[in-house]
């Protein structure tokens, strides 16, 4: 899409303003019933499923309600979404996070392409017990919106049965029962997903084989660099260390401009090291001041070897300091001019070292 989400004319922003049932019955709307498997010739399947006119109805109106449900409320009483690009270590709370699916982003955009091949061409063999997630495709003003939903998994019924009731009698429910709407993980239109729930996304589209992917590519340009000229088995120690859950992430997320610029600034950078180090006052009053203004540097010494100005990796070291330094997570604050860690980051990584 060439319109910003907020745009009047955004096919999302213009659902969030239908107010009749006859815009509302303008709308066509599809439901689908989908699966996802790995083989090769169909990563997934999809049963799509025909609806009543009250329950097509109750549908729009639903997601009309949950479209609006992730948008803000502006004191003027406009509403409007609020959008940040897709993020591999933390998502901000009250955000859509952004993710553009095009032919440049490699395993996701495939998965893509295979999610709609299969709703196009739907499984009637397909059973629903086996199905992962609905989607509900809605046709608006010449454009095709997806909304995503998970599908909890039934349960066993051995120690539960479904009936219904009439006339003070009860009888057991031979149809499967299939719940429709809840709140909308995720939502896309052409090249756009915007994601209200990470989890929901990057298991739709395993994500993670993409991530993976990325981490592998840059550890082996981060490590081909000119400072990283360490023993071979250090070097694959900290490759190892970095597929670690959160670390395949921080390594993933890093950009081929940063890389660029690491490589680049790396000497300058070890330059300004040497004369923060070499700087310190000699008052030990002083020395306590100095050392908080650049708390988040202290532990980076360990990790580098500053007059050979080159990376070191001592046995037993977690990367997570090094990762921060290639990332460029080190902030400098304009105002206290004390160095720190960009608060997202520092939260997220405190979240991971507790398992959270």
């Amino acid at each position: 899409m060439t319109l910003a989400i907020n745009e009047p004319h955004h096919p999302l922003t213009k659902l969030s303003r239908l107010t009749t049932p006859e815009e509302l019955r303008e709308i066509n709307v599809a439901f689908s019933l989908v699966r996802k498997q790995k083989e090769a010739d169909r990563y997934y399947r999809a049963k799509t499923l025909s609806l009543s006119e009250s329950l097509s109805t109750w549908l729009k109106q639903q997601i009309l309600r949950e479209v609006r449900a992730l948008q803000i409320t502006e004191s003027d009483g406009t509403r409007r979404f609020v959008v940040g690009e897709y993020h591999l270590e933390v998502q901000k709370l009250d955000q859509l996070a952004r993710l553009t699916l095009d032919e440049t982003i490699g395993i996701p955009y495939e998965r893509k392409k295979r999610l709609l091949q299969a709703l196009a061409h739907p499984d009637s063999l397909l059973e629903t017990t086996d199905t992962e997630f609905q989607v509900v495709q809605l046709e608006c003003d010449g454009h095709q919106l997806y909304f995503f939903f998970y599908r909890k998994p039934k349960q066993s019924i051995s120690r539960k049965k479904w009936a219904f009731g009439s006339s003070n009698e009860l009888t057991e429910a031979s149809e499967e029962l299939i719940e429709l709407g809840g709140k909308i993980e995720f939502m896309m239109i052409e090249n756009e997903l915007y994601i209200s729930r990470l989890q929901s996304f990057e298991y739709v589209f395993d994500y993670r084989d993409h991530i993976v992917q990325a981490r592998e590519r840059n550890l082996g340009t981060l490590t081909a660099m000119p400072f990283f000229a360490i023993a071979e088995a250090d070097i694959e120690r900290f490759k190892q260390d970095c597929t670690a859950f959160f670390h395949t992430r921080t390594v993933a997320q890093m950009s081929e401009k940063q890389m660029e610029a690491l490589e680049q600034n790396f000497k300058d950078r070890c330059s300004e090291l040497r004369m923060i180090r070499n700087n310190m006052p000699t008052s030990a009053d002083r020395e306590q001041e100095y050392r908080q203004a650049y708390a988040p540097l202290w532990e980076l010494y360990d990790f580098l070897d500053l007059e050979k100005e080159l990376v070191i990796y001592p046995e037993g070291s977690r990367p997570t300091v090094l990762l921060r330094f290639f990332a460029n997570k080190i902030v400098q604050s304009f105002l206290t001019k004390e160095f720190g860690l960009t608060d997202l980051i520092e939260n997220a990584e405190q979240r991971a070292d507790m398992g959270v």
